[in-house]
């Protein structure tokens, strides 16, 4: 059996409440070494916690909103200029993903998305409901309830021999035990202990 190991690089909400990172959580094993997200901060959180950004290969996103995915172009950006990255990088996640991505990029550094990397880039948008091969990895997404202007995701992912299964943020919806169903970790959110907030889940439920 390969080990998997994973690592709440940061597990926090939009606000830095507590002083957590946003999310960003990192999966390696043998023959794979990705992000579950990549929030603004997580460029900050990996080098905090000794993780080398020019090793990731792809970054897995759940849905669009900046806490989750708003650290890729600083992410793309770094790899280009400090590294000097040659190795390929894919960015998977819902539909609206590559507009979103290139918008930000735009957005924060102006001209940044026009410019061509000495590494592949590749933007993937994931089929609801559908494995999908990046690497060594299966990637399997659910739609779940988060209003984040495109589908928001929870994540299936196989890696080794095993199963993780990931909600992202979402409120109560009949999918998350179909995403969970025999996994060997489970990573669910929770906003609140037991107040109930629209979009999220809370401890007690």
């Amino acid at each position: 059996m390969t080990p998997v190991t994973v690592r709440f690089l940061g597990s926090g909400d939009a606000f830095g409440s507590g002083g957590r990172f946003q999310a960003c959580i990192h999966v390696h094993s043998e023959s794979a070494n990705l992000l579950l997200d990549c929030g603004a901060s997580s460029l900050i959180a990996m080098r905090r916690f000794g993780v080398e950004p020019n090793e990731i290969d792809a970054i897995l996103v759940s849905h669009l909103h900046g806490d989750h995915f708003g650290g890729i172009p600083f992410f793309v950006l770094d790899a280009q200029l400090i590294p000097k990255r040659t190795r390929p990088l894919v960015i998977a996640g819902p539909p609206g993903l590559a507009a979103r991505v290139r918008d930000a990029m735009e957005a924060l550094f102006p001209g940044s998305s026009s410019v061509q990397q000495q590494f592949d880039l590749e933007l993937i948008q994931l089929p609801q409901r559908t494995a999908t091969e990046i690497g060594a990895v299966k990637v399997t997404p659910y739609e779940v309830v988060h209003a984040s202007g495109a589908p928001a995701f929870a994540l299936r992912l196989a890696c080794e021999d095993k199963v993780i299964a990931y909600s992202g943020d979402t409120q109560w919806t009949d999918s998350l035990p179909e995403v969970c169903r025999g996994a060997d970790l489970f990573i669910c959110e929770a906003y609140f202990f037991e107040r109930e907030v629209r979009y999220h889940l809370d401890y007690r439920r």
